[in-house]
């Protein structure tokens, strides 16, 4: 299975649209691996993980062909991972679709399937909407699924698993350190996570936990914790990901190097890792 990390930051992006800060002002400096647009992956070249305002930009300097991706999950409803105006471009007269082409199917939580309701019935069949229910898997193409609850500020937000070929990924943005439903589904299944990608908002800090995001620090301790619930062990390959300017060193050529201490790689936009 083949993750490409298209977007790897929070909301503001690196660099923050307005900020003079030291972090922006170096990454705009520095450019390359500095730069990062807001959290978005792609799977096996063809499923999405959340559809934000960047999604043109990243299909443009990556050369994806969107009309292949056919199936999209979305983490939740904040605008950074789900701008909902981009559905609408799916409506007939804003995109031209050759007959008999699949529509994309967008799986999410409740929020997820309220919020598209109108863009579905606009669509003229191009976009379909799933609600799924957590804990339940589904196959999205011909990637098993499960939604887990999340840790962060709306009413249903989800990370994944996602199962192809004898490996499981793990995505875990935008997430605090997990409800602890989803650790008791963790410890009944005992997923064996090939590759685990954490939320590391904070970056490198060693905070107390709190609802929303992670840094190192958190990231350290539910690596620990999968290993325990023998859900990870010494192969499972950790990913950092998901970055604030606000975090503690948060620029690729610093925190990089911090990390691969502690076991871990930093993400960066248009990286690739298969499992």
């Amino acid at each position: 299975m083949k993750i490409k990390y298209l977007g790897t930051a929070a909301a503001e992006a690196i660099p923050a649209l307005f900020c003079t800060c030291e972090v922006c002002r170096e990454a705009r400096k520095a450019g390359g691996r500095e730069i990062r647009l807001r959290s978005q992956a792609l799977i096996n070249d063809n499923l999405l993980i959340d559809l934000g305002s960047d999604t043109v930009a990243n299909s443009v300097r990556f050369g994806i062909d969107m009309t292949r991706v056919l199936h999209c999950l979305i983490t939740h409803i904040h605008s950074d991972h789900f701008c909902r105006p981009e559905f609408f471009y799916l409506n007939p007269g804003f995109t031209h679709r050759e007959p008999g082409m699949p529509p994309l199917t967008v799986h999410g939580s409740e929020d997820v399937a309220e919020a598209l309701k109108e863009s579905v019935a606009s669509s003229a069949g191009a976009l379909v909407c799933r609600a799924e229910a957590p804990f339940v898997p589904f196959d999205a193409g011909d990637v098993r699924v499960t939604p887990m609850k999340a840790n962060h500020g709306t009413d249903h937000p989800y990370i994944y698993l996602l199962e192809h070929d004898g490996k499981t990924l793990l995505y875990a943005h935008d997430t605090g350190v997990f409800p602890q439903e989803t650790w008791d589904f963790i410890k009944e299944t005992k997923p064996h996570i090939s590759l685990a990608s954490l939320d590391c908002n904070d970056g490198d800090t060693d905070g107390d936990d709190y609802g929303g995001h992670m840094c190192l620090g958190r990231c350290k301790r539910v690596r620990a914790r999968l290993i325990e619930a023998g859900a990870a062990d010494e192969n499972t390959v950790f990913v950092l990901n998901h970055f604030s300017h606000n975090g503690v060193r948060p620029l690729y050529r610093e925190f990089s190097q911090v990390a691969a201490r502690e076991g871990f790689i930093v993400s960066y936009d248009g990286m690739e890792l298969t499992v």
